[in-house]
């Protein structure tokens, strides 16, 4: 029998698979997209702390990905204004192009197909995704799993 959660696991699972094909359609994996989804919504600067907290990724994943596109020319670093020691992540002129034409049609995609459910049907999928996310999280943060080698 296919429990609620399982279910649910595997809607998310297709949902997160829908945003790979997205991205590497676009020549890029889901997890730069991502990272340019925390970039583009922060015009004034995001700092690779704070992507790395908020994807849940090692600082070295989100310098590997930064370091990629500054090199490509979409991305710069520039020194935060409130502590000098930290660097804000920011697009270029190019990188805020591509990310325009990246992630506008996403942005429009998602709001059509929000727009598919009812009012009602919205508040109840936002407010459920969000209880449920936030007991995930709890539980995985209390529970630390070991693996042995």
């Amino acid at each position: 029998m296919v429990t609620n959660a399982k279910k649910y696991a595997r809607l998310r699972d297709e949902q997160f698979s829908l945003f790979e094909n997205y991205a590497r359609k676009h020549g890029m994996n889901g997890k730069s997209l991502l990272i340019f989804l925390w970039i583009y919504h922060n015009p004034n600067g995001i700092t690779q702390e704070s992507i790395a907290k908020r994807t849940f990724s090692s600082k070295q994943v989100i310098q590997a990905i930064v370091k990629n596109y500054v090199s490509k020319g979409w991305l710069y670093l520039e020194p935060s204004q409130l502590d000098r020691r930290k660097k804000l992540v920011k697009l270029t002129e190019l990188g805020l192009d591509r990310a325009k034409r990246l992630l506008l049609p996403l942005d429009r995609y998602e709001e059509e197909a929000m727009q598919a459910l009812s009012p009602a049907q919205q508040e109840v999928l936002l407010e459920a995704t969000q209880l449920f996310s936030q007991k995930l999280m709890d539980l995985l943060e209390s529970h630390e799993v070991s693996v042995d080698a």
